[in-house]
């Protein structure tokens, strides 16, 4: 059911504000793991967790950056282009 309601938030609303939820995705399971069937966290998971989150993020925010940087050029040119 998540599945279906994550891919639902993509098709509704930009990526930029759906993508952080898939990342929580990532500690939630982490969470249920260790509450449900006592899975202990390693420390390379650990660190590939946080790699994957950061440049997640990374990409986020650039991406952000360059949509506003467009919508200021775009507001900068003429009806005509």
């Amino acid at each position: 059911m998540g599945q279906l309601f994550l891919t639902s938030a993509y098709r509704h609303g930009p990526a930029s504000v759906v993508a952080p939820f898939d990342y929580a995705s990532m500690l939630l399971a982490l969470v249920i793991g260790y509450a449900v069937f006592a899975e202990a966290p390693t420390w390379p998971m650990l660190g590939g967790a946080a790699v994957l989150i950061g440049a997640g993020l990374a990409i986020i925010f650039r991406e952000r950056r360059l949509g506003l940087e467009r919508g200021r050029a775009r507001a900068g040119m003429t009806p005509q282009g």
